[in-house]
């Protein structure tokens, strides 16, 4: 396997784990009062943005040259620290 391909497989594998991680959130929102789940879904919201970003930029590179591949990770590595951020907000917040 490619570098270029694990690194593809280790990005839709890390989306997996986040969809998965944003629905078991979304499962515990139900938990929480009216007015903290406004904001919780707010925050819910923007995961799923970030992860749809993150998602695009990896098809984008899919189709990329080699060397517009290499340019496109750094903008890939932000959308995924973007995401990574979002998540372990939302998920701090939660266990207050």
């Amino acid at each position: 396997m490619s570098k270029h391909d694990e690194y593809f497989s280790m990005m839709e594998s890390q989306l997996k784990k986040w969809d998965a991680e944003v629905d078991k959130l979304r499962g515990k929102g139900d938990q929480i009062s009216a007015e903290a789940r406004a904001k919780y879904d707010e925050q819910i919201k923007a995961m799923r943005a970030s992860r749809d970003a993150a998602n695009k930029k990896l098809q984008e590179m899919r189709t990329a040259s080699e060397s517009a591949w290499q340019n496109m990770q750094e903008g890939m590595d932000a959308a995924w620290a973007s995401m990574k951020t979002a998540l372990e907000r939302a998920t701090s917040q939660f266990k207050k």
